[in-house]
């Protein structure tokens, strides 16, 4: 169970989120799972869900008799003379001719009108679900914000907190940032201050949010040290970010952003400038306003990194 916590915790928190069961398994990502079925028979075995469970047809061959029952002559016909097959005889005959087709997953084109594909699943949370998922509820602050980080890495950490779930993750990312700098990973310390910005948008102080994630674009553009082989995939503006920053200025009120860049640019203590400050708040502008970042980080690229960190 420890190494399927994390997927049993994501379909049952979305389940009783409100979406639907069909739409969640139609992601195609099961974990430890191999696949759908067997992540929902593990849910109904387990006591966590109950309700009815279609049989699966990727396992079980359809009978000649299902058939039978199912298509009229007309349709079985359809399906031969897709397949390039004999259409004459009796319905007992092209019964038994089809048969193989549809066992073998062939797929004529008018097939699709007449088999269903999809199954569909008529299930709820049990007692035993709730208690799981009120018991594990960290795990949907993790899922939010800490994602960049191994699960049993965090898990471990917040079994050994007695602090709350916020301030937990917050402590975590606080040693995560310390480990980084003293090591001098950049990629993860920045990782580490988005994080620390998710956890505080997870608790709706949007202020602290703002100031993190704006310190992280800041930092992008002035990284403390970035090795040849990092600086080759490194991204100085990142996209994900960029969203992050205009998403809260267009739905909140955040006050003057020049003001704040400011105060940030002093808490970031940068000894040694790549893009100086007017041309950073002024990037921060154009990203946040639309323009290419794919442009933006190549002009970057070539007026202020290459002769800096390129090899």
């Amino acid at each position: 169970m420890s190494e399927q916590i994390l997927e049993v915790f994501n379909v049952l928190n979305f389940l009783n989120h409100g979406y639907d069961l069909d739409d969640i398994l139609a992601q195609g990502n099961f974990g430890t799972f191999s696949s759908a079925q067997e992540c929902i028979s593990y849910l109904v075995e387990e006591g966590y869900l109950e309700g009815e469970v279609p049989v699966s047809k990727d396992s079980e061959e359809i009978t000649a008799e299902e058939i039978s029952k199912k298509y009229t002559v007309a349709q079985l016909k359809e399906i031969l003379k897709e397949n390039g097959l004999k259409v004459s005889g009796k319905k007992a005959e092209l019964v038994e001719r089809v048969l193989p087709v549809l066992n073998n997953d062939a797929e004529p084109s008018g097939l699709d009108v007449f088999v269903e594909k999809e199954e569909s699943y008529d299930l709820e949370l049990t007692d035993k679900a709730q208690e799981f998922l009120k018991e594990n509820e960290w795990i949907d602050l993790y899922m939010f914000a800490l994602v960049a980080f191994r699960f049993e890495d965090y898990r471990t950490y917040y079994e050994g907190s007695s602090e709350d779930s916020v301030t937990t993750a917050l402590n975590f990312c606080d040693e995560v940032i310390s480990r980084a700098l003293v090591a001098n990973q950049f990629i993860v310390f920045i990782d580490a201050l988005s994080a620390k910005a998710h956890v505080y948008a997870y608790d709706g102080d949007y202020d602290s949010f703002m100031d993190y994630d704006l310190q992280r674009f800041i930092l992008g553009l002035n990284p403390i040290v970035l090795d040849p082989q990092t600086y080759a995939s490194y991204e100085i503006i990142n996209r994900a970010n960029v969203e992050n920053l205009k998403n809260v200025l267009e739905k909140l009120e955040m006050g003057s952003l020049k003001k704040r860049f400011d105060k940030i640019w002093v808490k970031s203590h940068i000894k040694n400038t790549t893009v100086p400050k007017k041309t950073s708040y002024k990037t921060l502008l154009k990203a946040i306003e639309g323009a290419d970042l794919e442009e933006l980080n190549f002009d970057l690229r070539v007026k202020y990194f290459d002769k800096k960190f390129g090899v």
